[in-house]
C-alpha cells in the first residue's frame, strides 16, 4: 500500500465521496482561475490538493457512469509542468506515485514522465544560463546535449513565464539571463 494514498484516505476518512468530488471540481475551477491570473504558486497548491481527491473522483465516476472516462485532469496536466519548472521533484514523484497506483490514471503516465524530463532539462538550463549570462536561446539545445529542441523551447517559455529567466532581443535572436 502506498503511504501517500494511505495518508489521503486517512485525511478524507468519514467525508462522503460525493462531497469530496464536489471539492475536486471546486479546486478545478480555482486551478483555472489561478492560471488565468498567473498566480502559479496558488495554482500549484490547488493542483496538489486535487491530487488527494483523485481516488474519490475515480470511484464516484465509475459508480455513476460504470467506468472512468474522464479525458482531462488539469491537476496532473498543468500541475506536473509547473512542478517541473519550479524544480519540485519530490512533488512530481508524489504525482507519479498516485498515477501508478490507480490503473485508471494510466493515460497520464506519459505526462508525468515528460514532466520529470522537463524538470531535468529546466535544471540544466538554469545552471547553464547562470554560468553563461547572456547566452543565446538558440544555442541551448546543442550546449545542453538535449535532443528534443521543442522540449527546450517549451521549458524556456515556462521558465520565462514564472520569472526564472529573462529574455532580451538581440537583433533577430534572444539572449537569456537569470531573472533576479
Amino acid at each position: 500500500m502506498s503511504q501517500l494514498i494511505e495518508k489521503f484516505r486517512t485525511t478524507h476518512k468519514g467525508v462522503p465521496p460525493e462531497k469530496l468530488v464536489g471539492v475536486y471540481f471546486d479546486l478545478l475551477n480555482k486551478i483555472e482561475q489561478s492560471k488565468k491570473e498567473k498566480d502559479f504558486n496558488k495554482m500549484l497548491m490547488y493542483c496538489q490538493m486535487s491530487i488527494s481527491l483523485l481516488e474519490p473522483l475515480i470511484e464516484q465516476t465509475k459508480k455513476e457512469f460504470g467506468m472512468f472516462d474522464i479525458k482531462s485532469i488539469p491537476a496532473i496536466e498543468i500541475g506536473s509542468v509547473f512542478l517541473a519548472i519550479y524544480g519540485m521533484r519530490g512533488q512530481l514523484l508524489n504525482f507519479k506515485e498516485v498515477i501508478e497506483y490507480f490503473p485508471e490514471l494510466n493515460p497520464w503516465r506519459e505526462s508525468i514522465e515528460r514532466a520529470i524530463t522537463m524538470q531535468n532539462v529546466a535544471s540544466k538550463i538554469y545552471r547553464y544560463v547562470k554560468n553563461n549570462e547572456g547566452c543565446l536561446r538558440a544555442e541551448l539545445k546543442k550546449a545542453l546535449g538535449v535532443e528534443d529542441g521543442r522540449m527546450v523551447s517549451r521549458v524556456v517559455y515556462y521558465m520565462e513565464l514564472i520569472g526564472k529567466l529573462k529574455k532580451e532581443k538581440s537583433g533577430k535572436i534572444y539572449s537569456l539571463s537569470i531573472n533576479p
